[in-house]
């Protein structure tokens, strides 16, 4: 992050007019949300804010309506960031700022994606690569990153990989610590999730388990040196998922354990019964029933909010083991034929990815 803080703390003091002082300000505070400094980066919102409304320029306006949502994006993966990310897009895209307006269709992109919206994903990061201007790196960055995860997606790593290598180029012309950050995690959580998925149905390569959990851990170390400090359960909760297909069951509970509390600060509820699965399964496999009942009762209440299909699987498939080594038959067979269903379905969603995808291009 000191790299480009102080490229634009230099650029803030040889700045004459306001107006400029305020742009540059704004993604001073940006930058400090995406590292996962939010007191900071509400602090100069306050700021922002105070003088937007003073100058009421669309611009300086959109800033503040895009760092606003940033936070809440940033901080705990808050759904209501995109109404703030749209306001931004269509203050800047008013104004004709093609940068800003590219920043905003970006980070759309990257809502949309979270939100499982296919065609708006595909539509605002097409729309951010083409109106970038060339120097526009952090727009540039996070379309590229947003490409390279649907096509982690699609279960195409072969196509992600160039995107993930454009978005590391901008990121590094930027100077931007936190986004190669941003994809290494990104990285590591498809692999660790591929895997998981993978094991659940007991598929899984352990010698590729072990790599990535290495590789997992590398990123957390580099988050420390960095000093990032945003979705801090996320590396470990993936180490668990890991260390669950690994067979290594005591230290994977002690993970999700320590880590669930946070994760559900930092917006993760809706994968918090495929983590209290896995715990389950690790119980099961240690022979600790009691534990497993508890488990079980844990996961009925967060069981309806999950999202995704191949959590939906993951999950009945953890099930299905550890209610079967309880003795109830029934429900493990019920549990089964719920993951194998889903598992369809998230191949359908795999395949309709790659079709949309198909369109993206780097230009």
């Amino acid at each position: 992050m000191s790299r480009l803080i102080d490229r634009l703390d230099a650029q803030i003091a040889q700045a004459e007019e306001v107006f400029e002082r305020e742009c540059l300000k704004s993604r001073r505070a940006a930058v400090l949300a995406r590292h996962g400094q939010f007191a900071e980066a509400r602090f100069a919102l306050a700021g922002l804010r105070s003088q937007s409304q003073r100058l009421r320029n669309p611009v300086l306006s959109a800033w503040v309506a895009f760092v606003d949502g940033l936070i809440e994006h940033c901080e705990s993966l808050a759904p209501g960031a995109r109404a703030k990310f749209q306001r931004a897009y269509d203050l800047a895209s008013s104004a004709g700022d093609a940068s800003l307006h590219a920043l905003c269709a970006a980070w759309l992109a990257m809502a949309d994606f979270n939100a499982s919206d296919v065609e708006a994903t595909v539509a605002h990061a097409r729309e951010a690569l083409r109106i970038a201007p060339p120097d526009s790196h952090a727009a540039r960055a996070r379309a590229a990153l947003v490409v390279a995860s649907a096509w982690r997606v699609a279960g195409d790593d072969a196509r992600a990989i160039p995107w993930y290598k454009v978005a590391r180029q901008h990121a590094a012309t930027e100077g931007d610590v936190s986004l190669v950050s941003v994809l290494l995690h990104n990285m590591a959580a498809f692999q660790a999730g591929r895997i998981s998925l993978e094991g659940a149905f007991d598929r899984a390569d352990l010698v590729d388990a072990q790599r990535v959990l290495m590789e997992a851990e590398s990123t957390g170390n580099y988050d420390a040196g960095v000093g990032n400090a945003q979705l801090l359960a996320e590396v470990p909760l993936l180490r668990a998922q890991l260390m669950t297909v690994l067979g290594q069951y005591d230290g994977a509970i002690a993970l999700f354990d320590a880590q669930l509390p946070r994760a559900r600060a930092e917006g993760q509820v809706h994968r918090e019964a495929r983590f209290l699965a896995d715990a389950a399964f690790a119980e099961a496999k240690l022979g600790r029933l009691d534990e497993v009942v508890k488990r079980l009762r844990a996961i009925n209440a967060v069981l309806p909010l999950m999202t995704e299909h191949d959590d939906v699987a993951a999950t009945h498939a953890r099930l299905a083991v550890a209610t079967r080594v309880l003795g109830r038959d029934d429900q493990a067979d019920a549990h089964a034929a719920l993951a194998a269903s889903a598992l369809e379905k998230h191949r359908a969603e795999q395949r309709r990815w790659a079709e949309a995808l198909a369109a993206v291009d780097f230009s």
